[in-house]
């Protein structure tokens, strides 16, 4: 077969020839990994129940089951809710690794045992399972403790996720992680500290990267990065940056814009006829690259899907909402919301997979103001299913449909006592410069990170207020940090 192109195209017409070969037992590991790639980038919701009752077959070989869930994960079609407890609730390690690994917030009674036990035999994906939404300190807590960890796959596991939520209580053990003997360990953690923002990390950074190993190379790829960020930073913070001068280089004057050079130009793409929009998504073959990048064409101040004429756009939407691909169903959310459908955005609100829920809960902030949606919105924040990504984009939603001022007094109590980090820093941002009930919080320790800090300073320098707390902050080892103190001080 011919992966790369399957795969660039995603094609779909090889699907099934692809799910074969994945379950032939003859086929050697580093072919059947590849198979597992195409499968993942075709995303075919074709492939789900096959590869659903390979993986679930305890008489097939295990490298063959593993594959196949791994083909479901990597494809974002892996069973959710129930029919995820079921797979635990009948599977063997192999299913019940994969379902760790795919867990989401509702799934949190499934992690808690797997995470307090380190010598758990799965315990390395219940960690996995944890680290993308579940942001809150009681379990970002088990990704700092697995530092120690004495397995270098689980340390590694932890070292590589701890960039994405950035605690700043996870600093000082990257830096122990970067430093180890485990080549792979270590440039886990240093690929991750290229998001900690710190003087002492920079400085770990460049010292790391004078030799000329695999370790060195990932020092050296991260410094840049974040030696990037810290001279975009340096007007105004000159003192702070004073331990770091000799790694900056020399500041460079902006360049003068070249006169008479023309505006780039834009070519609006053709909007697709109604006719030829069912004849697209109706067709489960060939290859879909282009019909899922058509989804999301467009200019972000042209929307051709108000280019479709109104009396098509009932059918259209009722076809695109039930398509029975999860990818179509959110990738048309947009159009949905161009043309104020709201019922059919409402509808997928509660699809049975997370990726369409969340385009549902995002593309809603943009139709008419309605108080069901901001009651909608408002209890799946009190729900505790959302946090991260979700979790803004529902309570920036939910804030696009509540009158102004109304949701002041809720988003003060979300700012000062909700243990999601996503969730304290939207909140804080939505309230603008109505920031004084919030002013105590720059005295408190970070629950995760400096962001809630940083963002209640800024509202500080649009409404005036000059927090004693402010003081205390100088000594924080952080750019942007100093970068809010500075911005309070130049007003």
């Amino acid at each position: 077969m011919e992966l790369d192109r399957i795969t660039e195209q995603q094609d779909r017409s090889a699907t099934f020839e692809l799910i074969r070969e994945l379950a032939d037992p003859g086929v050697g590991e580093p072919e059947r990994w590849e198979i597992v790639y195409a499968l993942a980038q075709v995303k075919d919701p074709r492939a789900v129940v096959p590869l659903g009752r390979i993986g679930l077959d305890l008489d097939r070989p295990v490298e063959v089951r593993r594959a196949a869930l791994r083909a479901l994960e990597d494809s974002e079609m892996f069973p959710e809710g129930a029919e995820l407890r079921a797979w635990w609730e009948n599977g063997d390690d192999v299913v019940r690794a994969s379902v760790l690994r795919e867990a989401a917030r509702g799934e949190a009674d499934l992690l808690e045992p797997v995470l307090r036990d380190p010598n758990h035999v799965l315990h390395r994906y219940a960690l996995i399972g944890i680290g993308a939404t579940f942001e809150e300190p009681h379990w970002q807590q088990y990704s700092i403790a697995a530092l120690d960890h004495p397995d270098p796959a689980i340390r590694r596991t932890v070292a590589y996720q701890l960039g994405w939520d950035e605690p700043v209580a996870a600093e000082p053990g990257l830096h122990r992680a970067a430093t180890e003997s485990n080549t792979e360990v270590a440039c886990a953690a240093i690929d991750s500290l290229r998001y900690y923002s710190s003087r002492a990390t920079l400085r770990l950074l460049h010292e790391l990267a004078r030799g000329d190993d695999a370790r060195a190379d990932a020092a050296r790829d991260a410094a840049a990065g974040l030696l990037s960020d810290f001279e975009d930073h340096r007007s105004g913070l000159e003192q702070w940056l004073e331990p770091v001068a000799d790694l900056l280089g020399p500041t460079v004057p902006d360049a003068a814009p070249t006169p008479g050079q023309p505006a780039p130009r834009w070519s609006k793409p053709a909007a697709p006829s109604s006719a030829e929009i069912f004849a697209m998504y109706s067709d489960p073959d060939g290859p879909w690259q282009p019909k899922l990048a058509a989804l999301h064409s467009g200019h972000p101040h042209h929307d051709h899907w108000s280019e479709i004429p109104a009396a098509d756009r009932s059918a259209l939407a009722a076809f695109l909402s039930g398509h029975p691909d999860p990818q179509v169903r959110s990738g048309c959310c947009r159009a949905l919301s161009s043309w104020n459908e709201v019922d059919a955005l409402l509808t997928l609100t509660q699809d049975p997979h997370e990726v369409v829920r969340k385009s549902a809960v995002y593309d809603l902030r943009f139709v008419r103001p309605s108080p069901e949606i901001a009651t909608l919105t408002w209890d799946l924040i009190l729900s505790g299913e959302v946090a991260s990504t979700r979790g803004r984009e529902a309570l920036a939603t939910c804030a696009a449909h509540t009158p102004p001022g109304e949701l002041d007094d809720r988003l003060i109590e979300l700012a000062r006592n909700d243990l999601r980090e996503s969730v304290r820093v939207e909140a804080v941002r939505l309230l603008g410069d109505h920031i004084e009930p919030l002013l105590p919080l720059l005295a408190e320790p970070p629950l995760l990170t400096w962001a809630v800090h940083t963002h209640v300073l800024y509202g500080c320098q649009a409404s005036g207020h000059t927090p004693p707390a402010a003081n205390a902050l100088r000594g924080v080892d952080n750019l942007h940090m100093a970068a809010a103190l500075a911005s309070l001080a130049d007003r």
